[in-house]
């Protein structure tokens, strides 16, 4: 016997899923009672009524900081320009300016000699 007979014989050929009677009928009206009322017009988030005042607000300060760097870069031209054509001025080093300065190439005064010498 294969399984499907046996199936048909142990079961039988009747339907067991069955629906009660009236069901799709009533059915849009019970799915219909269960939804919540129409609801009241909710009103906005708070971020999202502020948002036109935040772009506004962002749109301001990127006008700011650009104007000051647009002001501060030709503040800084116009000084370049200034040392530019300003006189040359001699310039004095001090003793310590000196000592400083041998130390950080760490130069002894021997080394400076040589090289006073080698210039000659």
């Amino acid at each position: 016997m294969n399984e499907e007979e046996y199936i048909r014989n142990k079961m039988g050929n009747k339907c067991s899923f069955r629906v009660p009677d009236g069901y799709f009928e009533q059915l849009t009206a019970r799915v219909m009672s269960q939804l919540p009322e129409e609801r009241t017009q909710q009103k906005p988030a708070l971020v999202k009524r502020l948002r036109p005042l935040l772009y506004a607000a962002a749109c301001i300060c990127i006008a700011v900081f650009s104007v000051a760097i647009y002001f501060n870069h030709k503040d800084a031209e116009q000084q370049q320009v200034a040392a530019i054509n300003a006189p040359q001025q001699d310039v004095y080093y001090t003793d310590t300016y000196i000592d400083e300065a041998a130390d950080y190439a760490m130069l002894d005064n021997e080394e400076i000699y040589y090289s006073l010498l080698a210039d000659i």
